[in-house]
């Protein structure tokens, strides 16, 4: 008797207070909320791409703002080399720039032949006889053959000290360059003979903070 009246009485408090009752659960999920499910399913695959772009970039490194870093690490290594060197650079590039003009002078040089014989007058020859003439052009001839001879060999002779003189400059230079290669490749162009980058090289002088950002 007393189970039964308790449960008359639980009844009837229900339906007075049915905020005391057993709470309604709500879906744990969208799709146990009566959705359809193949809705359900085109919502999750639509999500997945998004998520991943976000958890890509969230975790990725920016590629610009890592390459912009990393050029201004350089920028302030190649100051701080420059300042380092700033005492020591005009006599490595005064060294260079010699040795430079001293090349290009042996470059320019050019062979200069020595004066052959003069011709024969024609007035002077009219006055000789045949006899005389043919003397004197015969002398004027063999003349001529030995002059050339002299020439040839002297030419020669010139030619080959022309070309050790310009390989010692070259070497001279390449020894010049070989302090600046060793202190900052980008002071010398690309190429052979060694020449100056004036871009860098100006850079290099002035070694300003503003010219390094």
């Amino acid at each position: 008797m007393a189970r039964a009246a308790r449960h008359s009485y639980e009844r009837r408090a229900r339906s007075r207070y049915p905020h005391l009752g057993a709470t309604r659960q709500l879906p744990r999920n969208p799709c146990q909320s009566g959705v359809s499910p193949r809705l359900c399913v085109i919502r999750r695959h639509r999500l997945l791409p998004l998520l991943a772009v976000v958890l890509l970039a969230g975790c990725g490194p920016d590629p610009t703002t890592l390459a912009e870093r990393e050029r201004r690490a350089e920028q302030q290594r190649l100051l701080e080399l420059c300042q380092r060197q700033r005492q020591k650079l005009p006599e490595l590039l005064a060294r260079f720039e010699a040795a430079e003009r001293s090349l290009a002078a042996v470059q320019e040089a050019r062979y200069t032949p020595t004066p052959g014989p003069a011709p024969l007058d024609p007035e002077e020859q009219r006055r000789l006889t045949i006899y005389d003439q043919q003397i004197e052009q015969d002398l004027h001839e063999q003349a001529v053959d030995a002059w050339r001879r002299v020439e040839a060999e002297r030419r020669e002779r010139w030619e080959r000290e022309h070309r050790a003189r310009k390989r010692a400059a070259l070497d001279a230079l390449n020894a010049a360059a070989l302090p600046l290669r060793q202190l900052h490749p980008e002071l010398l162009q690309v190429g052979a003979p060694p020449r100056l980058n004036s871009t860098e090289v100006e850079r290099f002088r002035e070694c300003s903070a503003e010219r390094f950002r």
